[in-house]
């Protein structure tokens, strides 16, 4: 006689999708109800599922807790939550806005507000932290240069989402690449194969609705002129990460050379450092939960 699985096991994903999808759109908010809370849901529907003692379902609740790859995800969310504050508190953002801007007239602001969105995306891991990061500046961009706001926030949210689709340290890459056992490199190449045209594309038509602006160069919100170091941390983490280097270690090192290109510049001590990690890592406290 075979052995078939009852379609009573899939009760709790369906609970833990019901509350939060229902939640996001009852509240028109997806934030609203916390994710880690309607999984636990979904855990408690299982332990009152017929089959099985509650000591039975405990152990292997337990056991999947302590999996391998849900433990390396974690401390992954962590690392990766760190290097984004760091780098945030060193000011990295304000440079990658201040140089990017130095290169494009006025008239191509939404092509430059879409790498700027891509590059920080990528290299920062969260599609929505660009868009809080980003969004006061290019707004004042497109208030000066007389562009339409609305192609200006496109051009931010498509370069949030293509950057996000292609970081190595996004938490749905972390979840994606550990939960299957794959290397990030090849999820990286699978995914630029797809989400690359749509970027050209998207940029091409970004330049054609760029702003009719009598200005020449677009003007930089950033005070000062920032250090070119400040980009580094972003751009060793894209570099190592492409060339395979094990993930903790391109992590670790994207944030202590964060961490002493702040100190060094004066915008970090040593204390603040310290604070900005346990800060990166608090940040990932709804994502580390849910894994």
């Amino acid at each position: 006689m075979k052995d078939t699985q009852s379609g009573v096991a899939l009760l709790p994903f369906l609970v833990f999708v019901i509350i939060f999808l229902g939640s996001g759109i009852i509240l028109d908010d997806f934030y609203a109800f916390p994710a880690s809370v309607a999984a636990l849901c979904g855990v408690i529907s299982a332990f009152l599922l017929p089959k099985a003692g509650f000591q039975e379902k405990l152990k292997f609740f337990m056991k999947g807790c302590g999996e391998e790859s849900i433990i390396t995800m974690c401390i992954i969310y962590l690392l990766a939550g760190a290097f984004s504050a760091v780098s945030k508190a060193t000011g990295s953002i304000d440079a990658v806005v201040f140089f990017g801007s130095q290169y494009f007239s006025a008239q191509y602001i939404p092509l430059g507000v879409f790498l700027m969105a891509s590059f920080l995306s990528v290299s920062a891991g969260t599609s929505v932290g660009t868009i809080v990061a980003l969004t006061p500046i290019v707004m004042g961009f497109a208030e000066n240069t007389q562009t339409d706001i609305n192609v200006v926030a496109a051009s931010l949210l498509c370069g949030a989402m293509f950057g996000d689709n292609l970081s190595f340290i996004s938490d749905t890459t972390i979840a994606a690449t550990q939960s299957l056992g794959c290397q990030m490199k090849d999820k990286f190449r699978t995914n630029i194969m797809i989400a690359f045209p749509a970027a050209v594309i998207a940029a091409v038509i970004f330049i054609f609705l760029g702003g009719n602006s009598s200005s020449s160069v677009l003007e930089s919100q950033a005070s000062g002129s920032p250090s070119i170091w400040l980009i580094v941390p972003y751009l060793l983490v894209i570099v190592l990460s492409v060339l395979g280097v094990n993930v903790f270690l391109v992590l670790l090192v994207g944030v202590l050379l964060s961490g002493i290109i702040g100190i060094s510049t004066g915008s970090l001590s040593w204390l603040d450092f310290a604070n900005k990690i346990y800060e990166g890592f608090s940040d990932m406290n709804e994502i580390f939960l849910l894994a």
